[in-house]
């Protein structure tokens, strides 16, 4: 996910045409969808695989450039390692994005594997999160890496699916085998578009506000067609995982939508891979409360999902405020909790009880790791709102979520 000003977009301006249905047409699919999910058989879907502990995770790709940088990171008083901190508050997983190509090489597999390493070696779980692009890949754009976008489609299948074996086997040769493999960032609209993008029907949960250019679906749009794309590339991508971590290594793989708080949507996507076959191990959602509904959503959501498809839920993104960030009233309709360090403790400590509640295996926020960087300049002089460090370097409340060490006064944004 890039930042939030630039990732969580509508998505629903990915399909203009949507916009002109008419009322009585939106009533009539949205229970039709959701009776569908009620009465479609759960009974082919795999068996969980039994307890496991709950994950209180943390997205850190940025942190070895903010620590080029600078970046202070403070332990009481005194410099300390960032990972170290987060370990000390029981943060256990820590998850990476891959981007093929990038311009300057962060998020590449150099930085990655080093960084990858350093997680490993400190004894934390690790979860890869494959962007299949040179740069950002989420709901609003999953554009095709530069040297891929002449491929034709079985080129391009066969293509993805030994970079995916290959960087898997990179990371495993470098002591940094993952636990987690997310095949795709946020792909509720699909993958690599235009050739393995799908049209997702229109959401009575999320909100949608702002005006961003997206790449269109293929016209004439043939829509068992362009799933049939989306499910080869999955396939490929999950095969190329397989093919270099035998079962041993126990690795996971993670089907990852931004559907948090939407089960009509995440049972109509589940549907379709259920339908295929596809060979996952977890699913995955993003959940931000002004883009995603409620918890009791998400709740909702989670309950529905496990007992659907029989597998493992995670919401393996999701960040609040600890300042006001001035949303608008549509997207501040779910944030119920201040905006203040305290108000950003309560919601993640609220969002955990509610995964724990709905089945599910970890809570997983994205861009912690923003802190203090000395001679930064930008418009809050300090690190974003979502981060769980202050102006300063010092933990915010919600890194001590669990209250495992003891309380500071150190909790000024």
């Amino acid at each position: 996910m890039p930042y939030p000003t630039q990732s969580k977009l509508p998505f629903l301006s990915l399909f203009p045409n949507l916009v002109r249905v008419c009322a009585a047409t939106i009533a009539a699919v949205i229970p039709f969808l959701i009776a569908g999910c009620a009465s479609y058989k759960a009974a082919t879907a795999p068996a969980m695989t039994g307890a496991l502990p709950f994950y209180l995770g943390a997205d850190i790709s940025a942190l070895a450039t903010i620590e080029q940088r600078g970046g202070v990171y403070l332990d009481g008083d005194q410099p300390g390692d960032a990972l170290a901190i987060f370990m000390k508050h029981g943060w256990t997983c820590f998850r990476l994005r891959i981007w093929v190509d990038p311009t300057n090489g962060v998020n590449g597999l150099d930085y990655t594997t080093k960084l990858a390493r350093r997680i490993k070696d400190a004894g934390g779980t690790f979860m890869l999160d494959f962007h299949y692009s040179d740069l950002w890949a989420d709901p609003q754009k999953q554009n095709k890496p530069a040297a891929w976008a002449n491929l034709d489609f079985d080129a391009l299948v066969k293509q993805t699916r030994a970079y995916t074996a290959s960087v898997v086997k990179t990371l495993k040769d470098a002591g940094a085998t993952p636990d987690f493999v997310q095949v795709g960032n946020e792909i509720t609209g699909g993958m690599l578009w235009p050739d393995g993008q799908v049209k997702v029907p229109l959401s009575t949960v999320k909100v949608f506000e702002g005006d961003v250019t997206v790449m269109a679906p293929p016209e004439p749009y043939n829509d068992a067609k362009q799933w049939d794309h989306l499910i080869r590339l999955l396939k490929a991508d999950i095969d190329g995982v397989r093919s270099v971590t035998p079962p041993a290594d126990r690795v996971r793989i993670i089907i990852h939508i931004d559907c948090g708080g939407d089960w009509p949507v995440t049972c109509w996507y589940f549907d379709h891979l259920t339908k295929a076959g596809v060979d996952y191990d977890v699913i995955g959602q993003s959940y931000y409360p002004h883009w995603h509904g409620s918890l009791e959503n998400v709740r909702d959501n989670l309950r529905e999902t496990t007992r659907r498809y029989g597998k493992d839920v995670m919401i393996v993104e999701t960040g609040y405020p600890s300042r006001d960030t001035r949303l608008s009233s549509a997207a501040a309709k779910y944030m119920i909790w201040p905006q203040t360090p305290a108000g950003q403790r309560q919601f993640l400590a609220d969002l955990i009880q509610t995964v724990k509640e709905g089945g599910g295996i970890g809570v997983n926020y994205w861009h912690p790791e923003a802190t203090y960087i000395p001679g930064n300049t930008n418009r809050w002089r300090g690190p974003d709102a979502n981060s769980l460090f202050d102006a300063k370097g010092h933990p915010l409340p919600a890194m001590n979520v669990f209250g495992l060490q003891p309380e500071t006064t150190n909790s000024i944004p």
